[in-house]
């Protein structure tokens, strides 16, 4: 189903982001990661941990700041000229803030997670929209998080931002329903990352909704069986209610 389809993963090199990439490159898929440095890529993915991925091939790395649409749009046309087309983009960048209530907070903190979290899902989105409906198929997910959808005191601007990317998830399902192009959210509450377990040591960590786990429903979100998902909020919070 999967082999030698085309997948564009953005923060391939973070926690989660490298697990997706593996996993989908483990189906066969040719699967392309925006990076800002190839030594990091180079490094992340010749020395993984996963031994079950060691040496596996289709994993490439295209240098981009996913924060800058032209960056975006450069890389996007580059890997249509090499391979012809996209057929699916899983968005996983995105970073939170330090707690911090409303009266504390001013728009440089405000702009920063806009751009963190919601821009770079909006250039990814929008400039493989252009391919996708040349070919008439796309499958798009992106990462939310739970304060998107449940408020959350003193992470407002890490909110809005998420808030951001369930909307434009939705809009774009909306606006292409008719074009056999799907856009879906996925909500994790915490992810069992190592930032994660260092900085919540005291936290059961078995109740965290794993990387694996999430990269097993996005691979469903893009296979024939996902097809009828499309503007979905799909929460996965394991045993973090």
């Amino acid at each position: 189903m999967f082999k030698d389809k085309i997948a564009i993963v953005t923060g391939g090199t973070g926690a989660l982001g490298r697990v997706i990439v593996n996993h989908f490159a483990a189906q066969g898929m040719k699967v392309y990661a925006p990076v800002r440095s190839m030594p990091e890529f180079m490094k992340v993915f010749e020395q993984t941990d996963e031994t079950e991925f060691r040496g596996l091939p289709k994993r490439y790395g295209l240098p981009c700041d996913a924060a800058n649409e032209a960056d975006v749009n450069e890389f996007c046309d580059n890997v249509v000229k090499q391979e012809k087309r996209i057929d699916y983009l899983v968005n996983t960048v995105g970073g939170y803030h330090p707690k911090r209530n409303v009266i504390d907070t001013d728009r440089e903190l405000i702009e920063k997670q806009l751009l963190l979290n919601f821009y770079t899902t909006f250039f990814f989105a929008k400039h493989t929209l252009t391919y996708f409906k040349m070919s008439n198929f796309g499958r798009v997910v992106s990462i939310g998080a739970k304060p998107a959808v449940e408020t959350t005191a003193g992470k407002f601007a890490y909110s809005f931002s998420k808030m951001g990317v369930v909307n434009l998830m939705q809009t774009l399902a909306a606006e292409h329903k008719d074009d056999n192009i799907t856009f879906n959210t996925i909500i994790p509450s915490v992810i069992d990352t190592p930032a994660n377990r260092e900085s919540m040591q005291n936290q059961d960590f078995s109740k965290w909704v794993t990387p694996r786990e999430i990269s097993e429903k996005c691979l469903f979100l893009c296979s024939d069986e996902g097809k009828s998902m499309n503007g979905e909020i799909i929460k996965m919070y394991g045993e973090c209610k």
